[in-house]
């Protein structure tokens, strides 16, 4: 097994569009260093970006390849399929060359670190792998309710279908019992990199026939748990991809307390950003946006007690915003009513 002592290994993570965006992307990075402790010597940051001046004060002290996403560049990762989500293949791979040696830990912008991840560095190997955490089998997806789940579908469709191509030609069967792991986070031994042309050539052929915008996540998924033992490092990342919780953070990372850290060095953004990062997974989980959320989610399943309950809490929060939700609670009670 080799250690992070044998070698300098990879951050590797990628922020475009917006400055809510590069903020989220920014926690991310300074995350992992509030936890790591093998020394700065140790670890570099590979950043893909349309604008890197933003980030320059936020990150120094920490060694940061940017790399300038143009629009040219874009087009190209996205591929002949203009799928977004291709763009993390193209980057892993180009990180892979660019750095032959290096073990790499992607992760994208929605996430945070809440433990030191050297033991996932570590553990990495040729035979095994990581990613976030299993979401499902593909048997799962089937009977999807639509119009939501048309795209899950027809993916299940797909796969039960057709054998598919490998990028030496050799066949490959996608079972039902194989599963999706969620690819917001993963990592790769720097053997690894023999599977990103398998990686391209499935995704090639998932997202035309089904336009299903995990179809990159099912490609690693399927190629790193038949040929690696592929492990969950859920406990060492937090992500938070969901709409909602998404929308928190912009609110929390546009606070005077996140931006005033702009300026300080490392050290002291890090001793700032500590008991933030402790509080954070419940500030995500007890906003009054995620209790009105799951009001809604339980009243759309017929658990009116549970989505009642929800809904006083949220309004214990946050009174008035609450109420603007007092009208969907009028029109469930009526349906519980009937």
């Amino acid at each position: 097994m080799q250690s992070i002592e044998d070698n300098k290994h990879i951050f590797l993570t990628q922020s475009f569009g917006k400055e809510s965006e590069y903020k989220r992307a920014i926690l991310a990075v300074l995350s992992a260093f509030v936890h790591w402790n093998s020394g700065l010597d140790k670890i570099k940051v590979v950043l893909y970006t349309d604008n890197p001046g933003f980030f320059k004060n936020w990150l120094a002290g920490i060694e940061v390849d940017y790399v300038l996403l143009t629009p040219a560049k874009v087009k190209v990762m996205r591929g002949e399929i203009d799928f977004l989500h291709r763009m993390k293949i193209a980057l892993i791979e180009e990180t892979f060359i660019s750095n032959p040696e290096a073990n790499i830990f992607y992760f994208d912008s929605d996430t945070f670190f809440i433990e030191n991840p050297v033991g996932i560095f570590n553990a990495v190997e040729e035979n095994n792998s990581f990613m976030h955490l299993l979401e499902y089998p593909f048997s799962d997806i089937k009977k999807m309710p639509l119009p939501s789940g048309e795209t899950f579908q027809a993916f299940y469709n797909l796969i039960n279908s057709r054998t598919f191509e490998l990028a030496e030609g050799e066949k490959m069967v996608v079972k039902s019992e194989d599963c999706s792991w969620n690819a917001g986070v993963m990592c790769f031994h720097y053997s690894h990199h023999r599977f990103i042309n398998d990686v391209y050539h499935l995704t090639d052929q998932f997202y035309p026939e089904t336009k299903n915008h995990a179809s990159e996540q099912y490609a690693f998924s399927i190629m790193l748990q038949k040929f690696t033992t592929l492990k969950p490092c859920e406990d060492i990342v937090y992500h938070y991809w969901y709409r909602i919780k998404k929308e928190i953070m912009d609110k929390l990372l546009a606070k005077n307390s996140f931006t005033s850290i702009e300026m300080l060095p490392l050290e002291a953004k890090i001793a700032k950003l500590k008991p933030f990062l402790i509080e954070l997974p419940t500030l995500l989980e007890n906003d009054y946006l995620s209790l009105l959320d799951n009001a809604v989610q339980t009243f759309n399943e017929d658990k009116f007690r549970e989505g009642y309950a929800w809904y006083f809490k949220a309004v214990c929060k946050n009174p008035f915003a609450s109420m603007k939700m007092l009208k969907d609670v009028i029109y469930h009670t009526k349906r519980m009513l009937k």
